[in-house]
């Protein structure tokens, strides 16, 4: 197979913003004619409401775009499709048959597992993850008490397989090796609003859970483990964490805002252990200034603004604008070097200005970490370098006519990922 055909280089970023039907692409425009053009622009896909593009307009496939996972350069939407973004090709797949969870107060994740070079064909996984106490459906009467002691992990563990080869879906009973986490009760406590992301990596899944632990999912021989993290998640949720990975491996970020402190750890998996190497330990403030002081901007990345495009330019024929998804957008892998760019702030710097630092994502091949940082004068995406801690700023990443999305005004990321587009044509057929 040809490897230029292969999710082998990373082209930018997805990234999904609260109120918006379609995910935005975040990249740097690159001067190759190839004509190949990544987009967030999922409006090939069939829908019952193409034009509406509010949430208010009553779609009933409005929440249908939001991007549930992703893995090697195939997208897991929430309308029960996958799609390439890069060929446009997608497939449709059938309603997880789950049964109803509600005794027992848990919901199921659902994850993307692909890998061209082994197989054309994707897998879609259900895992059953709990709810925590103040997100409970049913009461203490309703639910089943003796689950409370239970382990958890549950073992064996049944999960929900789809498999594009069979085109249905198959239950699967993964087995735990070595201990559990804690017991169900115990889980429950000391969380909230928690993002079970996974990437997937040799092979294996490895999805974050509760606020404590990682369950690595083996799909060759069904069975999992659970992997402690060296870190704990807060309650009061000021410390962000996230899973990622990178050619070296699986990579813990945990960003704690109202410090600035960022730390990053490897997983070390070698002789059969489970090891968290600390990678980085930073106070991000010092790196951050040097840029506020700056007045010059030298960012070149580019949002798409697919969104304001497609709807607002709808109704409002003067603030219409070309499409953008004419451009190309392609990461220059042999230009990974931190540049000079500086942060733009359109005042003079002020210690008392409020700043909000997201993280975005990791760079896929590279020590690169992807982060947003808002300010009353705008959203700027910024790639932080581990080897060096310095800091590289990408360009604006705030998208335009917000406000017509969302009556608050106040602009949220339901997701945002790192994107490596897959060329090959063996993607399932279309349904």
């Amino acid at each position: 197979m040809r490897a230029d055909l292969l999710p082998l280089s990373f082209a930018g970023l997805f990234v999904h913003f609260m109120e918006h039907k379609y995910p935005e692409f975040f990249a740097r425009p690159s001067s190759s004619s190839s004509g190949d053009a990544i987009s967030g622009d999922l409006s090939f896909l069939p829908s019952t409401g193409p034009r509406a593009g509010t949430i208010w307009e009553h779609s009933d496939d409005w929440h249908g775009y939001n991007i549930e996972d992703h893995c090697n350069g195939l997208l897991l939407l929430s309308k029960n499709c996958v799609v390439n973004p890069a060929t446009r090709q997608w497939n449709a797949f059938p309603p997880c048959p789950a049964q109803d969870c509600t005794r027992w107060n848990m919901w199921y994740s659902s994850h993307l597992v692909y890998d061209p070079m082994i197989s054309p064909h994707y897998e879609v996984l259900m895992i059953p993850c709990l709810r925590d106490n103040n997100d409970r459906i049913c009461d203490e009467d309703e639910a089943d008490l003796s689950m409370e002691e239970s382990e958890w992990p549950l073992s064996p563990c049944k999960m929900y397989v789809f498999s594009s080869r069979t085109s249905c879906w198959e239950d699967k009973y993964f087995v735990r090796e070595g201990g559990a986490a804690r017991t169900v009760g115990e889980m429950r406590v000391g969380w909230q609003e928690f993002n079970e992301a996974a990437v997937y990596f040799r092979r294996a899944l490895y999805m974050h859970c509760g606020a404590a632990f990682l369950m690595r999912i083996s799909l060759s021989d069904n069975a999992y483990r659970v992997i402690k993290t060296p870190i704990v998640m807060k309650v009061d949720g000021s410390l962000d964490i996230n899973i990622a990975k990178s050619k070296k491996g699986v990579y813990l970020v945990a960003f704690e805002e109202d410090k600035c402190l960022l730390r990053v750890w490897i997983l070390n998996e070698s002789c059969g252990q489970m090891e968290w190497m600390l990678k980085d330990d930073i106070d991000l403030n010092p790196v951050l200034v040097r840029h506020r002081f700056n007045q010059r901007v030298r960012g070149h990345w580019i949002l798409e603004d697919i969104n304001y495009n497609w709807f607002r330019s709808i109704r409002s024929l003067n603030d219409f604008k070309e499409a953008s998804t004419e451009q190309i957008y392609e990461w220059d892998s042999d230009n990974d070097d931190v540049q000079d760019c500086y942060y733009h702030n359109k005042e003079s710097h002020d210690d008392n200005k409020s700043y909000d630092i997201q993280i975005l994502g990791f760079h896929p091949y590279r020590e690169i970490l992807f982060l947003s940082e808002s300010s009353e004068t705008g959203i700027t995406g910024l790639a932080y370098h581990l080897n060096g801690s310095k800091i590289e700023v990408l360009g604006n990443i705030c998208p335009k006519g917000y406000s017509y999305f969302n009556m608050n005004d106040d602009i949220q990321y339901f997701m945002s990922s790192p994107y490596t587009p897959c060329w090959t044509g063996e993607f399932p057929p279309k349904n």
